[in-house]
């Protein structure tokens, strides 16, 4: 008997913490090390890649404020965005943790780790946004293939990719910008206070990346002590969809071998 396949998702519980005065969403699968996964601007989404991450860890998907039903007038840079997701995780019980941050939400993770880095274990940057330079950054008024381009090089793949809901994206876009706009595309001294961060990172980006150029994940590389940098083959900015078998391989080999994933110095591998 033919049977539909599982959504993505579908093992994930929700639930809800007070953090710093905001009601936050969360959703929940798995157990072992946690591992907090931080979503980009288009909020939180499930993928087959967080699935496979979920058989080996405990995985806490959180909804930052200001997406879902929940606004958010107050926040008006990542670093302020930061803290509030730091007391989210103290509020979830975690003393120190995993955490996965995806394009804006590798930019909030950033500041995660320059502010709080003895809560960390290990950082993981999704195409991160902290860094921008030659960014197109997606538009509603973009033409449907060309959005579908900067996103994926494999739409057609599970799930099938669907462009940004527009009522879904409305109420959120004033804090997109106000995030966005009190950061600029290459900071130094966001730079400077990378070198000193000795949290071990690792910075991933899919090779055809349409949003922010794979070549700002470099700065990561140059500036950090403990920085691993990789390309991931035949994947654009969203890589969970593009390739999730090979994000999810890579992720749950760097969070198992700790100090031992050692790439070559000035070399990036790509995951073909």
């Amino acid at each position: 008997m033919n049977t539909a396949p599982t959504a993505p998702g579908a093992s994930f519980t929700e639930g809800a913490v007070e953090a710093d005065g905001f009601t936050i969403r969360f959703f929940e699968a798995g157990e072992g090390d946690p591992l907090v996964v931080l979503h980009g601007a288009g909020g939180p989404r499930f993928s087959v890649a967080l699935d496979i991450l979920a058989e080996r860890h405990r995985v806490i998907l959180i909804e930052m404020p200001g997406w879902g039903e929940q606004s958010n007038d107050r926040h008006t840079s990542f670093a302020e965005m930061a803290m509030t997701i730091d007391q989210a995780t103290r509020a979830l019980g975690l003393s120190r943790y995993h955490l996965l941050g995806t394009s804006l939400g590798g930019a909030v993770a950033t500041y995660v780790a320059l502010d709080f880095p003895e809560r960390l274990v290990s950082l993981l940057l999704d195409a991160p946004a902290t860094f921008r330079v030659g960014a197109t950054l997606p538009s509603p008024d973009l033409p449907l293939d060309e959005l579908r381009r900067m996103f994926r090089c494999h739409p057609e793949r599970e799930p099938v990719w669907q462009p940004p809901d527009p009522a879904t994206m409305a109420p959120t876009r004033p804090l997109v910008r106000r995030l966005y706009d009190t950061t600029p595309e290459y900071d130094e001294r966001i730079v400077a206070r990378l070198a000193e961060c000795h949290v071990r990172t690792l910075v991933i980006f899919g090779d055809k990346d349409g949003v922010f150029p794979p070549d700002n994940g470099r700065t990561y590389r140059r500036s950090m002590p403990n920085c691993q940098y990789v390309l991931i083959h035949q994947a654009a900015h969203d890589i969970q969809g593009d390739r999730p078998e090979a994000f999810a391989e890579l992720v749950s080999d760097f969070l198992s071998r700790g100090l031992e994933f050692l790439l070559p110095e000035e070399s990036t591998r790509i995951n073909a």
